[in-house]
């Protein structure tokens, strides 16, 4: 019986066996059959109207074992390596056409987009060059090398390439929105004016300040110069501040912080310093001080902060710290971001609690004098068009002090314009 259900278990597995070797037989007598021209064609529907790169690539390579210099298959097989990221095999492909071939056109805009694909910007650079000195006006190819140059952070030779494309051909749309772009990276300054009006429910009159600030873009990072003027208690001043955003390497950067005043309610000087790393899974930590001196007292303030980056949103987690020999003070805050398209475009929710402000700009004695205190806001930032930018904040604050509550709404707007 044994034996018998042992034959019959034979017997179906060479069926199975004997089926796939006809199909496959059948497969490559029916391949045989087809042209080179056809085999590419069908290479050509499965990669296009199947989405199978596999089965594409076993068309071409049937094609190629006929004829092995027929380059625009090669080409389109290097194509297909390079469209799922395996750089090195599509090099072997396309360099086996331009070995036979050094000026073929396809093949070297192939080769292009591989090594600028890997990152490989400077190699991308090396044969662009060398497929302009063939083709010498060729669009594309002088397209492929404004790119580059942007993307090597050359934006002035990027600019200069883009404006030889539109001197001879004034319609050309890659080349204009890509000239505009390049344009508006180089936009190394940004000047913005607000206004800041504070309302309180009882006790103290409105404060008023306004601001002024002028930000330069370096290549080592950004400096901002401000004046800020206020009125507060039947007062005003003038502060004046130099801040810097320095890079220091590949995801490490500082914030340094200076300002200085001759008014009593502004400190006379004061001091700020962070350091900002990117972390693995997009966050980024802070750790930071500030340094207030106010004639008569001199504060410090410690600050560390958590900041997760996820899709279009973002989410700062902040604390401050401010020690006192008779009572330490800290407060915890949260930020809500969504981001609309760029970083230009925000919206923000943000809320905080503690015994020290809660807000990111503590300047004044009575920031870190509370004993409690919470605060509720929403600001937001609107480009309205790629140079000039109009936003705001609005924001609801309780503050408790040892004789009294301190509550306060306030309101923010401000616009920008970069040139």
């Amino acid at each position: 019986m044994v034996n018998i259900l042992n034959i019959d278990n034979m017997k179906r597995v060479l069926t199975i066996l004997g089926a796939f070797l006809l199909i496959t037989h059948a497969t490559s007598v029916a391949q045989k059959q087809l042209s080179v021209d056809q085999l590419y064609e069908k290479a050509r529907i499965a990669a296009f109207d199947e989405g199978d790169y596999k089965k594409a690539r076993g068309y071409a390579y049937s094609a190629l074992d006929r004829s092995p210099n027929y380059h625009g298959i090669r080409i389109f097989v290097g194509r297909l390596f390079s469209w799922e990221g395996k750089y090195q095999k599509a090099r072997e492909e396309l360099t086996y056409v331009l070995e036979n071939d050094p000026d073929n056109r396809e093949a070297l805009l192939a080769i292009i987009d591989v090594e600028n694909w890997s990152g490989n910007q400077r190699k991308a650079m090396q044969i662009v060059n060398r497929a302009i000195n063939y083709y010498p006006e060729d669009n594309e190819l002088l397209l492929q090398k404004a790119s580059i140059f942007y993307k090597l952070e050359k934006y002035e030779e990027s600019e200069e390439v883009y404006k030889k494309i539109l001197r001879s051909s004034s319609a050309n749309r890659e080349a204009r929105e890509g000239l505009q772009e390049v344009q508006l990276k180089q936009m190394k300054y940004k000047v913005n004016v607000s206004y800041r009006y504070d309302y309180f429910t009882d006790i103290f009159d409105p404060w008023k300040f306004s601001e002024f600030g002028l930000t330069r873009q370096t290549p080592y990072g950004s400096i901002i110069g401000r004046i800020q003027y206020a009125q507060r208690f039947g007062s005003d001043g003038t502060q004046f501040n130099l801040d810097a955003y320095p890079s220091i390497t590949e995801g490490l950067y500082a914030y340094i912080s200076g300002g200085y005043s001759k008014s009593s309610i502004y400190p006379e000087y004061r001091f700020g310093i962070s350091l900002y790393k990117s972390l693995p899974s997009s966050f980024e930590l802070e750790i930071g001080m500030r340094y207030l001196d106010f004639n008569t007292s001199q504060t410090d303030i410690y600050t560390a902060s958590l900041t997760k980056y996820s899709g279009s949103y973002l989410f700062t987690l902040r604390t401050y710290l401010v020690p006192s020999q008779a009572r330490s003070s800290k407060s915890l805050s949260l930020i809500v971001r969504r981001y609309f398209g760029s970083a230009n475009s925000y919206l923000s929710l943000n809320g905080g609690f503690g015994s020290a402000s809660t807000t990111t700009d503590i300047q004044f004695p009575q920031d870190i004098q509370t004993l409690d205190s919470w605060s509720l806001g929403i600001d937001g930032q609107y480009p309205l068009s790629e140079r000039l930018f109009i936003g705001g904040n609005a924001g609801y604050d309780s503050s408790e002090y040892p004789n009294f509550t301190r509550k306060r709404f306030s309101f923010k707007a401000f616009v920008a314009y970069r040139f």
